[in-house]
């Protein structure tokens, strides 16, 4: 009777440390996940910074000098709202990209290619309607938010 009692002891304690192994490995695991950074939005700096970097001409802070490629002519533009960037081929505006700022969202977003393109941006708040369009070949933006006339 010793025997087996011994037995089943051991085998009780098999089980739980193979049972104790598994579930630290697989915390460790979720645990990666959770602890990771957060990947969170880039600032209206970080994103100007960035586009000038691209682009290798530009200044921090404001629009980025226009970018001519075998799609035409690009420029990086920024509002209260977001950053988006414009581009001119043929005489049709398009928006090649767009990134809200904290706190804001993208709606009504029509990329073009056509005579314009727009987007808006939103927050609980506010609504900054962005619009691109072709002026001598480049890229042009005007945006509008809270009854202001803005642009460049």
């Amino acid at each position: 009777m010793k025997r087996r009692s011994l037995l089943g002891v051991l085998g009780w304690v098999a089980v739980a440390s193979a049972t104790t192994v598994t579930t630290t490995w697989a915390i460790t695991l979720l645990g990666q996940g959770l602890s990771q950074q957060v990947v969170s939005p880039m600032s209206h700096a970080q994103i100007t910074q960035a586009l000038a970097r691209a682009t290798t001409a530009g200044e921090p802070g404001g629009p980025v000098s226009p970018t001519e490629g075998a799609g035409g002519v690009s420029r990086a533009f920024t509002t209260p709202g977001g950053s988006v960037v414009g581009n001119c081929a043929a005489g049709q505006a398009s928006l090649l990209a767009w990134s809200p700022e904290q706190g804001y969202a993208t709606d009504d977003v029509s990329e073009g290619p056509g005579p314009y393109a727009s987007l808006e941006f939103e927050s609980e708040s506010d609504k900054i309607t962005v619009r691109i369009t072709c002026v001598r070949g480049a890229p042009s933006m005007t945006f509008k938010g809270d009854g202001d006339r803005h642009g460049d």
